[in-house]
């Protein structure tokens, strides 16, 4: 039997970021859905079951924050990824939940995005 592709969500309000980060995880042959809000997301998650989220920190209707912190509660199995266009250590994101999940600055290389989703997909 075929092992099936890990799912990963990527949520992040800006078009051109959902699309790059999809198609650079689609040609590395996970299966990928994607979301530009924390309602879409929410509903993407209520239907399926995803490996991976990668969550843009600022959305339009919330944070990526809540959604971390609900998938903790409620898919505890799911890695979670937050994209943050800031560095944490920068005061606009002082929010001591950000410390519990794992985070990457958007300006990073694609090569990195991909070695944070492996190591956290293996582990």
């Amino acid at each position: 039997m075929e092992r099936q592709p890990a799912r990963i969500l990527v949520v992040d309000d800006e078009a051109a970021i959902r699309l790059t980060m999809s198609i650079m995880l689609q040609r590395r042959g996970y299966a990928v859905s994607s979301a530009a809000s924390s309602a879409e997301a929410l509903a993407l998650i209520h239907q399926h079951r995803f490996e991976m989220a990668l969550l843009d920190l600022k959305l339009p209707d919330g944070s990526g924050l809540d959604l971390a912190e609900y998938l903790r509660l409620h898919h505890p199995a799911t890695a979670v990824l937050i994209l943050t266009g800031s560095s944490p250590l920068d005061s606009t994101l002082d929010d001591g939940r950000l410390g519990q999940f794992h985070y990457l600055i958007k300006t990073c290389s694609p090569q990195d995005v991909l070695e944070r989703i492996n190591l956290a997909l293996c582990s």
